[in-house]
């Protein structure tokens, strides 16, 4: 049962053709830096039984992350939102890395670092080089940042726009920012993530002509 209505996306792209399977879901979840928004993703996506790995180049960070995310259990434990073995088993879910080269089985990466945009091409061509083709590389930059990644991606129709808002468990929306290049399977697999984190998605981009 959906979480939340799936929004159209007639403004992007021409309907979907009778008898498309349903996207493949995202099941491992990257998650590119170890702050505030990071900790807050990979708390989530390990309530929802999703494998996550949180990569950061400071160990330490990544560190005092995990250290932060079972306080956020502990707490759910408190006000009796979640059991002590339920919690235990959704933070046995969650890895950490330094190494881009770890990151080759997830579905997905979500970027919440906002360097310049050469760093982020950097790191996203990196990321694209070890993932899956079809896995998703998905950042916080606006609608002009994506721009200037797809021209750093060799697969372009695999980058998105998702932001998280702070702070991410109690926020219901997250944006997802649809480019010039982006395919329809990658928004569509996007927003079953979404669906699958309980939150409501709020769609933006230029439509597209002939869509």
């Amino acid at each position: 049962m959906s979480a939340n209505p799936i929004p159209s996306l007639n403004p992007w792209f021409p309907p979907a053709a009778a008898g498309t399977p349903p996207p493949r879901p995202l099941r491992a979840i990257g998650i590119v830096g170890s702050g505030k928004t990071g900790i807050g993703i990979a708390h989530l996506c390990a309530t929802k039984t999703l494998g996550v790995i949180m990569h950061d180049s400071i160990a330490g960070a990544l560190t005092q992350g995990v250290e932060n995310i079972r306080g956020l259990f502990r707490a759910a434990e408190e006000r009796h939102e979640i059991t002590h073995a339920a919690a235990h088993k959704a933070m046995g879910g969650i890895g950490i890395s330094t190494s881009v080269d770890d990151m080759e089985f997830c579905d997905i990466i979500v970027d919440t670092l906002t360097e310049d945009a050469a760093s982020k091409r950097t790191r996203f061509a990196d990321f694209a080089r070890v993932m899956p083709p079809d896995a998703i590389l998905a950042s916080c930059a606006s609608e002009e940042g994506l721009e200037e990644l797809f021209a750093g991606t060799a697969s372009p129709t695999r980058v998105i726009g998702l932001s998280f808002f702070d702070p991410v468990e109690s926020s219901r929306q997250i944006q997802i920012t649809i480019g010039s290049q982006t395919s329809r399977l990658t928004v569509e697999r996007v927003l079953a993530l979404v669906n699958t984190l309980g939150k409501t998605p709020v769609v933006k981009g230029k439509p597209r002509s002939g869509a």
